[in-house]
């Protein structure tokens, strides 16, 4: 791979729209998680647990972490695609063009 500006193969991988994206749906989504999962345990409550309070916490626990394995996904792929379309993929390390693979076939 090299620039299309200066053909450079000194070239870096930003993804910073990937990274950013990969946080704040890895937040998002174990707030939601657990804010279902708390909703959930609540309702189980009242009907009556058969685990008890333990049973409560890790059901928490479990929507927290799926929660934020969908948003996490969710948030790294909306990342890729603007790193792709808005941000540019790579950094040439030379002349500090940005570009995306697209725009490296050129």
């Amino acid at each position: 791979m090299s620039c299309p500006r200066c053909h450079s193969s000194n070239i870096h991988s930003q993804r910073v729209g990937e990274r950013t994206g990969s946080a704040l749906g890895t937040a998002a989504g174990a707030a939601a998680g657990l804010s279902s999962a708390v909703s959930g345990a609540e309702a189980g409550a009242s009907v009556g647990s058969i685990v008890g309070p333990v049973g409560t916490l890790a059901g928490a626990i479990m929507g927290a972490l799926a929660g934020a394995t969908a948003g996490c996904l969710a948030g790294t792929k909306l990342g890729q695609l603007v790193d792709r379309t808005i941000l540019g993929t790579y950094q040439c390390l030379d002349c500090k063009h940005t570009f995306s693979d697209e725009s490296e076939q050129l």
